[in-house]
């Protein structure tokens, strides 16, 4: 192999997520539990916000609240920055610009003030790259990302917040791969 093969072949494997044998997160009821035929093959933490716009009520007259508008948040792996999470079910690397969307499929609560966990049929964008063979996605280990229970009405509509929120992403592939 040449020089220049090899160190683009080493470049190419600089831009992946550590590859090891990742337990299942713990705490997950059933019904969010990846297949049995699927297996973690990297974890990714985010920290960011989720941003609410306060709104008139859709079922309500003369009621407001915050309306959930997009997540803004960078993906980790370990301390290195390696993506954006900038759009309702969707992740991007930021290393080598393949994404995945997500489709949610069960949740389950986290507490009070804390987004659910969240099992999600994963939509792989394009070939190649991190996000290659992405079968489900799992939101774990939440904390915040709620709205506000107050602060909407007919003289805030149209503000925004931002509610502070951290989160584990698991990207599960088929078993073997």
């Amino acid at each position: 192999m040449s020089r220049v093969s090899l160190s683009l072949a080493a470049v190419g494997l600089a831009v992946l997520p550590a590859v090891a044998a990742i337990p299942e997160p713990a705490g997950l009821s059933s019904v969010i539990r990846a297949s049995a035929g699927e297996e973690p093959a990297f974890r990714l933490s985010a920290n960011g916000v989720q941003i609410f716009e306060c709104r008139p009520s859709l079922t309500q007259a003369n009621a407001y609240g915050w309306s959930f508008v997009a997540p803004d948040a960078t993906l980790y792996e370990g301390a290195r920055s390696v993506g954006r999470h900038a759009t309702a079910n969707h992740w991007e690397s930021t290393v080598d610009r393949t994404s995945v969307s997500g489709v949610t499929r069960a949740s389950q609560p986290a507490g009070a003030g804390n987004l659910p966990w969240v099992l999600m049929r994963a939509i792989p964008a394009g070939e190649g790259g991190m996000f290659e063979g992405v079968t489900s996605i799992q939101r774990v280990n939440t904390s915040g990302g709620v709205a506000p229970a107050s602060g909407c009405g007919a003289d805030t509509v149209g503000a925004e917040t931002r509610v502070a929120f951290t989160a584990d992403y698991y990207f599960y592939k088929r078993r073997g791969t």
